[in-house]
């Protein structure tokens, strides 16, 4: 019994001795927080201003407490749920987390392949050229399988107290760190917990990249994410770390967002070939004289309520071909792309065609429907790189400058006054689609149709109108032409259900979604049996009712074409002096003699990319502008190729003997580039892909 009572003694002293070790860890713990708290505001008023001054008197919404245990360790007490962030040892917690993360192997690299080189683009050449070289270390070296140990760009989404960064940088060399905390109260009590202001000092000490995200939402994290990615270096998606640090419902959403949308991140960057043809097609069309949408002019009131129907190539036209035809007197038609063709040969003449290629093969595809009386009368309305060859077939052409090719960049700054004249298009790729919405809207139209904009499709078979020249004389798919629309991902259907759906289909979505948001202006009503767009009201053909009177539209079209557009009073000779020929040799010597010097590491690597890339941003906001443009795309082409060569490998040292032959095949491709760009304004394009033997004749 007496050692009962002295055991029990015994582990009451042990008890009281761990309490009043414990009182003793927590004022300290008391008199430290407050301490650290004012460090950490001082360090982020150094390096992100706007950071310190969001949290130097914030006022957390949820209750919360700091404690710890005999270790010491600050952990968290969220008193509405009398939850804890962290268990018993928070910094062995988060220890356990990074070395799970960083042996998982689970790093997202974009995939390339060798594409035919059917229009004899540099661009393609030396691609090719650089999945030749991956495919030869994949040939011969091992895939990596110890530890990540370096990364060009971590996305971590929950930063807890922050007690996982510390050994995340001291186990894996990161460039680029992204930090998303949706969770304001967190990352306040951070501030408390971690020594967030050595983490700042040791990030700009290393020239690294570090973004955080604060308060965002699933709807806000994408273009945030892609405006962050944009100023480091879109070329860093192509390799990526991601994942979570602690669970909840808000980080669960964002993670749901960034993984459907990241795809979204590597579209639209264009490379040299493509510039080179927009650059000639923009000063031929101008020389040509051709009339250019004018700022500011917008149609005449009376037109904004009209009916206007938007007509794509799905193939949910088929089903609505009659009702289009039925109000063709009570609406403008605008047919995009393909879809002229199942117009035609359905008998409907659409008042506008609208397209987005620069190939002469767009051009060339009008020579099928082989009626040069049907095409002459409808309104061409375009962007400035579209091919000149479209003048054969239109009477009446407009075309507007897109703001983020070169020649747009290129006459505000060299051409004072034009910025003052002329109204650029936004929102016009990347499918021909999203000029046949950005283009009305643009034009001041409120009342918008969308019918065959389908963005996918529910039925392998069907994945266009059977009327166009994408089907035989018999109804059947020709083979070669669908495989352009195959799908790999499935998306919500306009009218229910899951539509099958691809990369290109699902942004041409997202920026019609995008630009029918930002204008409040429009009623858009999607007819079309396809992907569901953001913004505009499902409606079925059976509610379709049209009751506007019938449209003069003589009229409306000679208010379109003879007000709001207009030719330029400029020529081509001036254009080619605002090239800058010598500042653009002047750049690319500098950035192929940056590789001469041998590369050492992989993030040695990355970090002079990322310094050639701010080259190009700093040149974004010169005269030099268009250079920027030009060069931009094919930078983050190259730079993400090699990046994935670079990453995927256990040994480093065998693996930078092929980033050497990578380097020099960049290099060769940028060396090609300044031998073709003093005679840019000559690129126009005069190869005919087979291709268009494919597609039927449309002459019924």
């Amino acid at each position: 019994m007496q050692q009962d009572i002295n055991k029990q003694l015994a582990e009451t002293e042990r008890l009281i001795e761990r309490l009043g070790h414990q009182a003793e860890q927590e004022a300290a713990m008391v008199a430290v927080l407050p301490v650290r708290f004012s460090e950490n505001i001082t360090a982020f008023e150094k390096y992100l201003p706007n950071v310190a001054a969001q949290f130097k008197n914030y006022k957390p919404t949820r209750p919360f407490r700091f404690f710890c245990s005999e270790n010491g360790i600050p952990n968290l007490l969220w008193l509405d749920t009398n939850v804890a962030q962290y268990g018993e040892d928070p910094y062995a917690e988060c220890l356990q987390q990074i070395e799970s993360v960083l042996n998982s192997h689970t790093m997202t690299r974009l995939a390339f392949r060798r594409e035919e080189n059917v229009l004899n683009q540099i661009h393609v050449e030396y691609l090719n050229k650089l999945v030749d070289v991956n495919i030869e270390a994949e040939n011969t070296l091992q895939k990596k399988q110890s530890a990540i140990d370096s990364v060009p760009l971590s996305l971590m989404f929950g930063v807890g107290l922050g007690y996982q960064l510390g050994y995340l940088l001291e186990r894996c060399d990161i460039a680029n760190l992204f930090i998303f905390e949706p969770d304001l109260d967190v990352f306040y009590a951070s501030l408390y917990a971690f020594d967030w202001a050595p983490f700042l000092d040791f990030i700009s000490s290393e020239n690294k990249g570090f973004h955080i995200f604060l308060g965002q939402d699933e709807e806000t994290v994408m273009l945030d994410l892609s405006m962050a990615i944009g100023n480091r270096g879109a070329f860093l998606i192509s390799t990526v770390l991601s994942f979570w640090h602690y669970p909840s419902e808000d980080i669960f959403k964002l993670i749901d967002r960034v993984i459907s949308e990241f795809h979204l991140l590597n579209k639209g960057w264009g490379f040299f070939d493509d510039n080179l043809f927009a650059l000639a097609h923009s000063a031929e069309n101008i020389s040509l004289g051709i009339p250019f949408l004018l700022k500011n002019k917008k149609i005449d009131k009376k037109w904004t309520d009209i009916p206007v129907f938007i007509i794509g190539n799905g193939p949910s036209l088929d089903a609505v071909l009659p009702l289009i035809k039925q109000y063709q007197k009570n609406a403008l038609l605008v047919s995009c792309g393909s879809s002229i063709s199942a117009l035609h040969r359905a008998g409907i003449r659409p008042d506008i065609y609208v397209s987005i290629e620069r190939g002469k093969a767009m051009a060339d595809f009008l020579s099928l429907i082989d009626d040069s009386d049907y095409l002459s009368k409808i309104l061409f309305l375009s962007t400035d790189v579209a091919h000149p060859d479209h003048k054969k077939y239109f009477n009446k052409i407009g075309l507007g400058f897109k703001f983020n090719e070169p020649m747009y960049t290129l006459l505000i700054s060299g051409f004072p006054g034009l910025a003052e004249q002329l109204e650029p298009l936004q929102s016009t790729n990347p499918l021909v689609g999203n000029i046949g919405v950005s283009m009305p809207i643009t034009l001041g139209f409120k009342n918008i149709y969308l019918f065959g904009i389908d963005n996918g499709y529910r039925d392998e078979n069907h994945c266009h109108s059977k009327f166009s020249a994408y089907y035989d004389d018999d109804g059947k798919q020709i083979d070669i032409l669908a495989r352009s629309s195959a799908g790999s991902m499935v998306a919500e259907g306009n009218f229910g259900g899951e539509v099958v759906t691809n990369a290109l289909f699902s942004m041409s979505a997202h920026v019609i979604g995008n630009m029918l948001e930002n204008s409040p202006q429009v009623t858009c009503f999607n007819c079309s049996d396809g992907m569901k767009i953001r913004g505009a009201q499902p409606l079925h053909l059976d509610n379709l009712l049209i009751s506007y009177s019938e449209i003069n539209k003589n009229e409306l079209i000679e208010n379109i074409h003879g007000e709001l557009y207009s030719p330029l009073n400029t020529t081509k000779e001036q254009i080619n002096e605002k090239l800058n020929v010598a500042f653009f040799n002047e750049l690319i010597d500098r950035i192929v003699e940056e590789w001469d010097v041998p590369v050492h590491s992989k993030i040695d690597m990355t970090l002079r990319m990322q310094r050639q890339y701010e080259y190009l941003k700093i040149i974004a906001g010169t005269r030099q502008h268009h250079i920027h443009r030009m060069l931009i795309g094919t930078l983050n082409y190259v730079f993400s190729m090699v990046s994935v060569l670079a990453y995927r490998f256990e040994n480093e040292e065998e693996t930078m003997v092929f980033v050497k032959k990578a380097i020099e095949i960049v290099q060769s491709y940028l060396m090609k580039a300044k031998e073709l760009y003093p005679n840019a304004l000559s690129f126009v394009d005069e190869c005919k892909p087979e291709i268009l033997n494919s597609f039927r004749k449309n002459n019924s």
